[in-house]
């Protein structure tokens, strides 16, 4: 049986079901069931964590992206035309990521040391701590990868590689796929 009802059911019905299914989720993420389309999810208990869950959830069931930002200040009734809406549109082909060189990877590193670390220009032995680097630093500088090549680098990933030019090879294993977790095997990258 497939799950997508909606070429029996037609437009309407597939609006109902995100409707039927907001109003289950928030039920039982909230707790509450005298929910109208006009209520607020956090004036009725709701918090981020409850939000980033039904968010998921929304991703999972009808395939959709929305984001919390996007789903936070709308009410409930808002909050199914906006799922409603994005299930109307039609899907778009996944863009080809552009090739990345480790040329490009150590750039976008070295501006990054420069900007957390007051590093004007650190060369490939550079080590991340003894330039001052701390786990703040190594959390912002794995989460500014991640939003600029697309890829998750753990911490203990960083932590394994501290030099820039360790770094580079992390981030451009990862990007290729010819590295797995350096920490997760145990292996200091240098």
């Amino acid at each position: 049986m497939t799950r997508d009802r909606s070429a029996v059911i037609g437009p309407l019905g597939r609006a109902q079901d995100v409707r039927e299914s907001l109003f289950a989720a928030w039920s039982e993420l909230l707790g509450c069931a005298n929910l109208t389309e006009h209520s607020d999810f956090f004036a009725r208990g709701g918090d981020s964590l409850l939000m980033t869950r039904l968010v998921r959830r929304i991703s999972k069931e009808f395939g959709v992206v929305v984001s919390l930002r996007e789903m936070s200040w709308r009410n409930l009734g808002d909050q199914i035309a906006l799922v409603d809406s994005r299930r109307s549109q039609p899907a778009t082909p996944p863009q080809p990521r552009p090739v990345v060189t480790a040329g490009d990877i150590r750039a976008f590193l070295r501006r990054q040391w420069a900007e957390l670390l007051d590093c004007p220009s650190p060369g490939d032995d550079a080590d991340l701590f003894v330039l001052g680097g701390d786990s703040l630093t190594v959390t912002r500088l794995a989460r500014r990868l991640g939003k600029e090549f697309g890829v998750a680098v753990a911490v203990p990933d960083i932590l394994a590689a501290t030099t820039l030019g360790g770094q580079t090879l992390l981030v451009n294993g990862l990007l290729t796929g010819g590295l797995n977790s350096p920490a997760a095997m145990g292996r200091r990258v240098a």
